[in-house]
C-alpha cells in the first residue's frame, strides 16, 4: 500500500486496537465441541481480560465494538468497566468468528492434519473452514463491515473485540490488501493488536502500520507457547477422544 506523505506530523492518524476474546472451553468434559454461539469466558478467559483492562488503564476510546457472540461482548464489557469510552458500544454479527462444519464427525486420523492446517487452505479457491463458511464468504462479511468503519470520520481511537480468525482477516487485509498473511499471524486468547491507519485522501488508498501483534499482557513472553491456536484444538480433540 502506498504512502499518504500529507500528513508527516500524524496529526490525522487514527489509532485501532484489536483484541481477540479471552480463553473459553471449546469442548465439553466428554470431548464433544460446544456450541461456540453461546459459551462465555473460562475462570483463566476472565483473568487474561482482566490484564488487558489494567494495561488498558488511561486509555479513551470515542468507538467500542465487539462481535455478538458472548464471550466477545463480555470481553469488551471488563476491557470498559473502568468507564473507558467516550462513543458508543456496539456489538455485531458481522465479527463473529468462522463457521467450522461438524467437528464431532470428523474422523480421528484427519485432525492432526485439517485442524492444525486449517488456516493454511484458506488460501485455496472455495475453499471453506473444517468444511462449514467458506473462506471468501467469511472475510466479505467482515470486510464489508470493517471498511463501512473506516469510512466513518468521527472516531480517532477504536476498539474491536473479536475472534481470532476475525482479527486474522482484518490485519491481512489492512497491511497485505488481501488475504495472503492470513495463516501467519498468530492470535492467542485475550491479545492485543495495535494498528495505526491513514484516511484515504483522495486517490490514496487507506495505509496501515502495524504497531503491535499478538501481545498477551498475562504472558508477554509467551513462555511455555509452542503451538500454534489451530495446533492446541487439535490437541484437545485428540485427547478427548482417548
Amino acid at each position: 500500500m502506498s504512502v499518504n506523505p500529507s500528513k508527516p506530523d500524524g496529526g490525522d492518524r487514527r489509532h485501532l486496537y484489536l483484541v481477540r476474546h479471552g480463553h473459553v472451553n471449546y469442548f465439553d468434559d466428554t470431548g464433544r465441541p460446544l456450541d461456540l454461539r453461546s459459551v462465555r469466558l473460562s475462570v483463566d478467559g476472565e483473568a487474561q481480560v482482566a490484564a488487558i483492562g489494567n494495561l488498558l488503564q488511561g486509555v479513551t476510546f470515542d468507538k467500542a465494538i465487539s462481535s455478538d457472540y458472548p464471550r466477545a461482548d463480555q470481553t469488551l464489557e471488563m476491557i470498559l468497566s473502568d468507564g473507558s469510552v467516550s462513543g458508543p458500544i456496539d456489538s455485531t454479527p458481522a465479527l463473529q468468528e468462522v463457521r467450522a462444519g461438524r467437528l464431532s464427525l470428523m474422523p480421528r486420523k484427519a485432525i492432526e492434519a485439517e485442524v492444525s492446517g486449517a488456516y493454511q487452505w484458506s488460501q485455496n479457491k472455495d475453499a471453506s473452514f473444517l468444511g462449514g463458511e467458506r473462506w471468501e464468504d467469511f472475510s466479505a462479511r467482515a470486510l464489508e463491515w470493517f471498511q463501512t468503519l473506516l469510512a466513518e470520520p468521527n472516531w480517532q481511537n477504536a476498539v474491536i473485540v473479536s475472534h481470532d480468525a476475525v482479527n486474522r482477516v482484518l490485519i491481512s487485509w489492512l497491511v497485505n490488501g488481501d488475504l495472503s498473511s492470513l495463516p501467519f499471524p498468530e492470535q492467542d486468547s485475550a491479545c492485543i493488536n495495535i494498528v495505526d491507519i491513514d484516511r484515504s485522501q483522495g486517490s490514496h488508498p487507506i495505509t496501515a502500520y502495524l504497531r503491535l501483534l499478538n501481545y498477551t499482557p498475562y504472558n508477554p513472553m509467551k513462555s511455555g507457547e509452542r503451538l500454534t491456536v489451530m495446533e492446541r484444538i487439535a490437541q484437545s480433540m485428540l485427547q478427548m477422544r482417548i
